[in-house]
């Protein structure tokens, strides 16, 4: 089935290797790497090139068909992790244990834990619960999709599995699903001086500073322009103001739709 998902929702090979491209950071020596539920190999190939030395599981053929030339093999997770004898210096988990229940995620990062050589990490990545548009309805357009798992939870399962936090937190390469472009809300409220004006200093007001000192229309003409003015000038402080109130409640419902967990065995 998840060969077929990736194709009714179009999910670009370019796209995905840049979001799990960006976890080698957390791996960047070079050395025995599994990744479970590889899928098309994404992953696969930014590790390869970064000079690990690559295996790729995954339980549908389908998707397996898609990670060319690339050494995957057709496995469960679990009971590859129980039955083989091999040790790894790096295992990642990309969105996968969002598929599982929670006593699956226990036993999944056990044994990756037991399959790590000391120093060896486990990087696990998955949908973002913190990011609305991920928990309203993204999670829930899979159909394989079980649970999501917070960074907390799944952190829990890792120290309760023996290894010690790196790094925890949200892809900054993932996608927000923004309804708008932040940088369209970038109003610089203005500073107190700009703008403000007087009769004597505003410059609408100097356009009529020729009229007759004592002509009353002049001196009404003014004061409305400078009424005016200071209006304008209240108008756009609070539209920076809302701007800003609008920006900051999209950054914390929007965040990046990708969070994860680095481990590492002691």
């Amino acid at each position: 089935m998840g060969a077929d998902w990736y194709a009714q929702r179009g999910f670009a090979p370019e796209t995905v290797r840049r979001a799990r491209a960006w976890y080698l950071r957390f791996i960047p020596e070079p050395g025995d790497l599994l990744d479970l539920g590889c899928g098309r190999g994404e992953f696969l190939r930014a590790a390869a090139e970064a000079g690990h030395r690559v295996l790729g599981l995954d339980h549908d053929q389908a998707m397996l068909a898609e990670a060319h030339g690339l050494p995957v093999r057709e496995a469960d997770a679990l009971d590859f992790l129980q039955s083989t004898p091999d040790r790894y210096d790096s295992i990642t988990a990309f969105h996968v244990i969002e598929h599982l229940a929670v006593r699956e995620a226990e036993a999944l990062v056990r044994l990756a834990a037991d399959r790590l050589r000391p120093g060896g990490r486990l990087v696990i990545a998955t949908l973002n619960p913190g990011s609305l548009p991920t928990l309203a309805h993204e999670f829930w357009r899979d159909p394989t999709h079980v649970r999501p798992y917070d960074w907390e939870l799944i952190e829990f399962l890792t120290t309760g599995s023996g290894l010690e936090t790196v790094s925890a937190g949200v892809n900054p390469e993932s996608e927000r699903g923004l309804p708008v472009d932040l940088a369209d809300l970038d109003l610089e409220p203005p500073t107190p001086d700009e703008g403000a004006s007087s009769p004597s200093t505003s410059r609408a007001s100097r356009g009529v500073a020729a009229r007759p000192a004592d002509s009353d229309y002049g001196q009404d003409l003014e004061r409305a322009i400078h009424d005016v003015s200071d209006g304008l000038l209240h108008t756009r402080q609070e539209l920076a103001r809302i701007a800003s109130v609008v920006r900051r409640f999209l950054e914390v419902a929007y965040e990046p739709s990708e969070l994860y967990v680095v481990a590492r065995r002691p």
